[in-house]
């Protein structure tokens, strides 16, 4: 499946608040084509509500979104869609439909990209069967596509949640700690394989993630977030002890 260039996106001072609390302050990044960035930091930095920023889930309260040099916020409706399905979250949570079978699962991933007959038809039959056999394969679970979501371990949940992300062959994958609720192991695993994925099918990738030693040497950027503010931005290497601890300063979370 083709897929369009990758946008590039500009965030210039923009802030982000929850009623009277404010989530992020100034932040000032430009993301662009062929970008691993890990964005670490401790709970409550404000990675969550970044991600769905540069998703185009939420607008900024303040400051500007550009995508390929066009504001966010003066897009047509048609022309946000288009670009909101060119990101793809995989969430904490993996939000699957425990009653319907994997193969259902992934190709919810389709939907918002297909005209309603389509998606009527696929409510009917099983549609796209070897694109997600085959995309299944990929991820280890090709024995499973006609199971039910709910009868899965954990981990893999949440392999269907990245098949589901990957299905649509989206520009920019956006993981927003999607190990969280999973142990250590399989942690590691599912991980691994998001970074592994990106980077075969040549999608940028913003992974949210405490495991920033497993992804270390498949990035090419990191951005450091607490209180809402970008603490660095810069080159794995660059990444020092110094800064970690800085940044993790008070909190246990980093592993």
């Amino acid at each position: 499946m083709p897929r369009p260039s990758v946008p590039t996106v500009q965030l210039t001072h923009v802030g982000r608040h929850w009623g009277s609390q404010a989530v992020l302050h100034d932040i000032n990044l430009r993301l662009g084509e062929g970008e691993r960035i890990a964005l670490i930091g401790p709970s409550g930095a404000g990675k969550s509500t970044l991600i769905r920023l540069i998703a185009g889930a939420l607008r900024a309260t303040s400051g500007e979104i550009d995508i390929d040099g066009r504001p966010l916020a003066g897009m047509s409706w048609r022309a946000l869609q288009r670009y909101r399905a060119s990101c793809r979250i995989v969430e904490q949570q993996n939000l699957l439909v425990p009653q319907a079978s994997v193969h259902r699962n992934v190709v919810a991933g389709l939907l918002p990209g297909w005209p309603w007959y389509k998606s009527l038809q696929a409510a009917l039959m099983p549609v796209e069967v070897a694109r997600v056999a085959a995309l299944l394969q990929a991820l280890g679970m090709a024995e499973h596509q006609w199971d039910k979501a709910g009868e899965l371990s954990g981990g893999q949940m949440q392999r269907v949640a990245i098949a589901r992300a990957l299905v649509a062959n989206p520009s920019w994958l956006l993981a927003d700690e999607p190990t969280a609720s999973l142990d250590p192991h399989t942690a590691k695993a599912v991980t691994q394989l998001i970074v592994e994925q990106a980077r075969a099918r040549a999608m940028s990738l913003v992974f949210c993630t405490h495991w920033f030693d497993i992804v270390r040497q498949d990035c090419t950027r990191v951005i450091g977030l607490r209180g809402g503010r970008v603490m660095f931005d810069c080159t794995p290497a660059d990444a020092t002890e110094d800064r970690l601890a800085q940044l993790y300063a008070g909190s246990h979370e980093r592993i």
